[in-house]
């Protein structure tokens, strides 16, 4: 028997003036994943990418019934989604971010005290996105395990 498909919502929070599909549209448009049995909330993303790792299905919590959740794992995704899932719409925005402030606070010479503000700057965004990066690796590891082990177990 196969497992029913977890739901998809999206809603744009675009201004209604926007032209469908502009660039803010894409931005503005959190994702909905719900259990397709009881419609109960699994999962809340900012953004429309829909890439998880993991073995692809789910047991929902609340009614207990099993569905697929829409994740692979990282040697099954394309380069893109690979791209994605790095860099999601809310890494892309602080970096940059990042990027104009860095360059504007450079452009003026602007320091606050012995402290470069670039330094602050770098504290501020870098170490939390090193701190992404380290957890992202994490899982991307723990993906490529799950995929050898059970490539083994089924060709046992």
């Amino acid at each position: 028997m196969d497992l029913p498909l977890a739901i998809k919502e999206q809603e744009t929070l675009a201004p209604s003036f926007l032209v469908e599909g502009s660039f803010f549209t894409g931005i503005l448009c959190p994702t909905v994943y719900r259990c397709p049995n009881c419609r109960s909330v699994y999962k809340f993303i900012l953004g429309p990418g829909d890439v998880f790792l993991g073995e692809g299905r789910r047991t929902c919590s609340k009614c207990r019934q099993e569905f697929r959740d829409r994740s692979k794992e990282w040697p099954v995704i394309s380069s893109m989604d690979r791209i994605l899932f790095l860099f999601p719409m809310v890494v892309d925005g602080s970096i940059l971010l990042a990027l104009i402030v860095c360059t504007l606070f450079f452009y003026i010479g602007w320091n606050v005290g012995p402290t470069p503000v670039l330094m602050l700057l770098a504290i501020f965004f870098a170490i939390p996105l090193m701190a992404w990066f380290i957890f992202r690796g994490s899982q991307i590891a723990r993906s490529v395990r799950r995929f050898r082990l059970c490539g083994k177990t089924k060709a046992a």
